[in-house]
């Protein structure tokens, strides 16, 4: 250390303390800077491989929903295509019962147009009925034939006018 002292002043021992501190310092504030930017790196790393893998599970959650839509659409399709071959075959049946339905009050008007003017009167009750059924028979697609009884009927009486009081009438 004499020697030293001897080498350079006090001032000089000085100065190169405080420059020996200041590097000290900035070899530590600088090793300090890499070590940061380093973590910041490592961490952006890190974040960055964790928000891949998020994706990669969501990517992968949307490809399970997505392929299992899919299936149920299929299978829903699938259904819809029963359903329009039964829808197909209620509606041919429900045209069918109609139909059917319209020829069954045709028979009944004739029936009924048949022994009313054999008989020559019509009750009101009667004659109630068989515009209802008639209104049926025209929503039904009927047509024109039975029309023309249905006038015939209409004009008949409402009473039995060859009726003696007090005797009951009989078909």
């Amino acid at each position: 250390m004499i020697e030293l002292l001897s080498k350079f002043s006090v001032e000089q021992i000085i100065i190169y303390a405080v420059m020996l501190a200041f590097a000290v310092k900035g070899t530590i504030d600088f090793l300090d800077w890499i070590r940061i930017q380093y973590k910041k790196k490592f961490d952006k790393d890190y974040a960055e491989k964790e928000k891949d893998k998020s994706l990669i599970t969501i990517e992968e959650k949307i490809d399970n929903l997505t392929n299992l839509t899919n299936q149920r659409l299929d299978t829903i399709e699938e259904r819809m295509d029963g359903f329009e071959d039964r829808a197909d075959a209620f509606e041919d049946k429900l045209a069918q019962l109609t139909k059917s339905n319209m020829h069954d009050i045709k028979g009944w008007i004739v029936d009924k147009h048949h022994l009313l003017t054999k008989r020559n009167w019509v009750d009101d009750f009667t004659m109630d009925i068989l515009e209802k059924r008639y209104q049926d028979y025209v929503k039904e697609g009927g047509n024109s034939y039975v029309e023309g009884l249905m006038n015939e009927i209409r004009e008949l009486p409402h009473f039995p006018s060859d009726l003696e009081e007090g005797k009951k009438y009989e078909d």
